[in-house]
């Protein structure tokens, strides 16, 4: 075992140039406020999902992405008030990515990038390390290197080179299969992150994030371990058979240094089951789910010209809406979200491509569940809309891949008598009474029985 002491010399720099130089200005942030203003804007729990995507793309390096089959690999998380881990055998990463990514500050120019990869800013690990704690343990193994990186943030803050050294290294020959990939420890967590490391319902709201964001990854056999229980994939179906779902693609290119990358882009579009927790759109960068169930004006709810509205904004006569926006690129840098995975970038030229056949495609689904309203509001659940919904079909969104335009059910297939509602209000000790003559429990039930008697004694009379 090599122990590194040139740590400090590999990819940082001091202060002592500019200090040697009567003529230049020390313009370097203070490690402390470079750390506080780092870890501001990132929510705790989106902290957490950059590490998850870290291993992700540690899976996606072993594995095809594009075969998207990660069966046998594994992410493990543990958390309390003391103590931050995560761990994974998604093949580890070598020295060389340690020195010069892993722990730099932002992307540098010519780094190696993970096709498809969905951590690319280069800053997800640090941010989260520096927020939850003040002490991190950093291992990793490939299949012939053993790295540790064990740093004291209170120590690394008072030494004036911005550089982290390792605490141990070695070659390897064949390191075993299974204990290929990288162990983060966090210790020495700040206040208000044990505070809600150890809180059962911060677990539980976090276990569930990532069942939402990592959904894709977990259906393609990743398993994701939290506090020792196994997560499954949160459900995104949608009806298919007498319902046909709107489906389109495109492809935006783009070039950079005369190189030329494909930004994929399907567009699905369809109904699900009545549940306005899960109704809106879904928006996929390279399998991570940015945006989940979004109802605001980012994916088109409420928006409006001088002339008409475009898009009604979201009511719960839309629950059953289900749209999703996959976007995928083998380089990360030009799909549409923020650096911390929370939200879109919107002034990118495919998601306003995209944008607009969002709308377009929705407003096909909402004009057909406000005839499905209608129907509703006159014959209640008995409607040939409604049956037709009940006898459809379902599919997860991600295997619905066929282009099509959104086809509604043929209502004459399920239509029978046709069915009016009839409301109407009488003294509450008269309804009693009735339903008590009736041996019925519910006002419905007397208007219905009182229609049928009205009914048959006109027969009767005939």
């Amino acid at each position: 075992m090599q122990n590194s002491g040139d740590g400090h010399q590999e990819n940082g720099r001091g202060s002592s140039t500019q200090a040697s130089d009567p003529d230049s200005i020390d313009a370097m942030p203070t490690k402390a406020f470079f750390v506080d203003m780092l870890i501001r804007d990132i929510p705790l729990e989106r902290a957490v999902l950059d590490l998850v995507d870290n291993c992700i793309d540690g899976a996606k390096r072993l594995r095809d992405p594009e075969q998207r089959d990660f069966s046998g690999l594994w992410v493990k998380i543990t958390m309390s008030e003391n103590q931050f881990l995560i761990e994974d055998n998604c093949g580890g990463f070598d020295t060389d990515t340690a020195k010069n990514y892993a722990f730099r500050f932002g992307r540098a120019p010519g780094s190696n990038s993970t096709s498809y990869s969905i951590g690319q800013f280069g800053v997800g690990m640090k941010r989260a390390l520096f927020k939850f704690g003040r002490k991190f343990v950093l291992a990793s193994a490939t299949a012939d290197e053993r790295w540790t990186v064990d740093e004291d943030v209170d120590a690394w803050e008072k030494n004036p080179h911005w550089t982290f050294a390792f605490k141990s290294r070695e070659t390897a020959s064949n390191v075993p299969e299974e204990e290929r990939g990288t162990r983060v420890s966090v210790e020495k967590l700040r206040p208000e992150v044990a505070v809600k490391f150890g809180s059962p319902y911060f677990q539980r709201s976090l276990s569930e994030l990532i069942r939402i964001h990592q959904r894709q990854f977990i259906s393609r056999g990743l398993e994701i371990r939290f506090n020792g229980d196994v997560l499954s994939a949160t459900n995104l179906e949608m009806l298919t058979g007498n319902v046909v779902p709107a489906v389109e693609t495109f492809t935006h290119k783009i070039e950079e240094e005369g190189v030329v990358y494909d930004v994929n882009v399907r567009l699905v579009a369809g109904v699900g089951s009545s549940n306005p927790s899960s109704a809106g759109w879904f928006v996929v960068c390279n399998g991570r789910v940015v945006l989940a169930a979004d109802r605001t004006e980012a994916t088109g709810w409420g928006l409006a010209t001088e002339q008409a509205a475009l898009m009604p904004r979201f009511h719960n006569q839309f629950a059953r809406f289900r749209g999703v926006a996959y976007f995928e690129c083998t380089n990360a840098k030009f799909l549409p979200w923020n650096t911390t995975k929370t939200g879109l970038d919107a002034d990118t030229v495919v998601w306003r491509l995209a944008l607009q056949k969002m709308i377009i495609m929705a407003r096909s689904v909402i004009d057909f569940l406000n005839e499905v309203d209608r129907e509703q509001s006159e014959q209640g659940n008995d409607g040939p809309l409604q049956r037709a919904l009940t006898a459809a079909s379902t599919a997860q969104a991600e295997t619905i891949t066929s282009s099509s335009s959104f086809k509604a059910p043929d209502a004459s297939r399920y239509a029978g008598p046709r069915q009016v509602r009839i409301s109407y209000s009488r003294p509450a000790e008269k309804v009693d009474h009735l339903m008590s003559a009736f041996s019925v429990n519910s006002a419905k039930a007397v208007g219905e029985r009182s229609f049928d008697l009205a009914w048959q004694d006109e027969e009767d009379a005939k």
